[in-house]
């Protein structure tokens, strides 16, 4: 028979990848951890991890075991939190992975507001622009800027926004007038570093301006703006971004206007987790009404 013990023991070497390192975990002894899997591994009648010198590595046997462990985990942890009044008394640790943009100048900004609601949890929060080989198990919030195609994860439209044109007052004001794509090209740009991005939407400086030529790359927004105040080039940026930042303006006469999304990522086996679902109608709360984002079409 498969106990719960069995399967918290399973959980943590799966995810350690180490047998000392899950007793480490623990707090048992790397025997101990080793009995317990074998236990597992008789009662399943199959093998679920491979030795390997480089780690223990599920088999197809445990893949499909680790799926059951985490819904019984997610289901334990869920009946514990349940059992709590409101979200002051959420406790545990959240870990939040986002984009540049919307974790620096939305949620970096709104974290005081955060912890003033849910002061005894811990919050963790991620910038990274790329989370296609994210696990889910590195997260249990994440916000992207591409569609999910995982079936691991609950997803749902956050809001919708537009990459505008800017730049600075100067350089705008030494450039003829714009009027097309056209009156762009051979112009300095400023854009993201090949690695900042996923392909497709690394894409999208060039879907509006074909003959753009990049000359100041860099990973993040910040630095864009800054490049951009400084009048190094034109810079594509979100407009509920860049409609506030100092010393630069929008190109209004500009026609293109890049449609983009921003996605709100649950793993499906931390969805019933009572801070897991208030710290996602936070973020909703957060995002509804902000000036520059529109609700989901």
């Amino acid at each position: 028979m498969i106990s719960a013990d069995d399967l918290g023991i399973f959980l943590e070497v799966a995810r350690r990848g180490r047998l000392t390192e899950a007793a480490k975990h623990l707090g048992l002894n790397h025997t101990t951890v080793g009995r317990h899997i074998a236990h597992l591994e008789r009662t399943a009648e199959q093998r679920l991890f491979h030795r390997e010198p480089s780690g223990w590595v599920l088999t197809p046997a445990g893949t499909r075991l680790l799926e059951h462990a985490e819904a019984v985990e997610a289901a334990v942890l869920a009946a514990r939190e349940d059992c709590l009044q409101t979200g002051r008394y959420l406790t545990g640790a959240v870990r939040m992975i986002t984009p540049d943009g919307f974790g620096t100048f939305l949620l970096a900004p709104e974290l005081g507001t955060l912890a003033d609601s849910f002061p005894a949890l811990s919050l963790e929060l991620v910038i990274a622009n790329v989370h296609a080989s994210l696990s889910t198990r590195e997260f249990d919030l994440a916000v992207t800027i591409e569609r999910p195609v995982t079936r691991a994860v609950n997803a749902r439209r956050l809001a919708d926004y537009d990459l505008r044109l800017y730049a600075a007052p100067s350089f705008l004001d030494s450039h003829s007038p714009i009027s097309s794509a056209g009156d762009l090209e051979g112009d300095p740009f400023i854009w993201y570093t090949e690695d900042a991005l996923c392909a497709p939407t690394l894409e999208t400086l060039f879907q509006a301006v074909p003959a753009a030529r990049p000359v100041y790359l860099t990973n993040t927004i910040s630095g864009q703006i800054c490049a951009g105040r400084q009048g190094l080039g034109w810079v594509f940026l979100p407009s509920w971004i860049g409609d506030t930042a100092d010393g630069l303006r929008r190109v209004d006469a500009f026609p293109h206007s890049v449609p983009h999304s921003y996605w709100l990522l649950v793993p499906r086996n931390l969805a019933r987790l009572a801070r897991v679902r208030a710290m996602s109608a936070a973020i909703h709360e957060l995002v509804t009404g902000y000036e520059g984002l529109r609700p989901p079409r």
